[in-house]
């Protein structure tokens, strides 16, 4: 069997308003995530931050919106937990210096780190370029699963309009889109 006959083997192919159901999937579960997409709207940019927690998801998209990008990038360490553990760290030493409890101190200094690790665990690793050049591939790439197709990662290009999707299970071509991407990370 020739690789062309191979990848077809490994591929299959949706169309319709319910193609967003592997894509959705796909976001959901994967936890290494490689997405092109010329647009991803709120609905979106919500839903990988909801999905993404201790996850990297990679996004080149060219026509982000200003709001989508923001929930897109706000989800890296939160600065709460990093001044709550300063806020913390200072009191403690205060406590220290001032001749109180090591004890009381040390049981803040941990409860201040514990906050820190359980966010830095936790955390979104959602990372985004927007290339100057308009890149209209719409690709979604995890590690044993990727989609390509006609969607846009939008509500309406999920959801509304007539798309078509293709499931690629094959290794070497999801090899071969992984490089794809990373070639253009790298370019940007």
């Amino acid at each position: 069997m020739g690789l062309i006959s191979l990848i077809r083997a490994r591929t299959s192919s949706y169309y319709g308003k319910r193609a967003y159901r592997y894509v959705d999937k796909l976001l959901k579960d994967e936890r290494n995530l490689l997405i092109i997409s010329p647009y991803i709207d709120d609905y979106y940019a919500a839903y990988l931050a909801r999905h993404a927690s201790g996850r990297k998801r990679y996004i080149i998209s060219s026509s982000i919106r200003g709001s989508a990008a923001k929930k897109l990038q706000k989800n890296q360490l939160s600065n709460s937990a990093a001044a709550t553990f300063l806020a913390v760290s200072v009191n403690s030493l205060l406590f220290l210096i001032g001749g109180f409890s090591a004890l009381i101190a040390f049981f803040t200094i941990a409860f201040g780190a514990i906050l820190v690790a359980y966010s830095l665990a936790h955390r979104n690793r959602i990372y985004l370029k927007v290339p100057k050049e308009f890149v209209h591939v719409k690709m979604y790439v995890g590690e044993r699963v990727a989609i390509e197709g006609s969607a846009n990662l939008t509500y309406a290009g999920m959801h509304k309009n007539i798309e078509t999707v293709r499931l690629i299970r094959d290794q070497r071509a999801i090899d071969a889109l992984k490089r794809q991407f990373w070639t253009m990370w790298n370019s940007l």
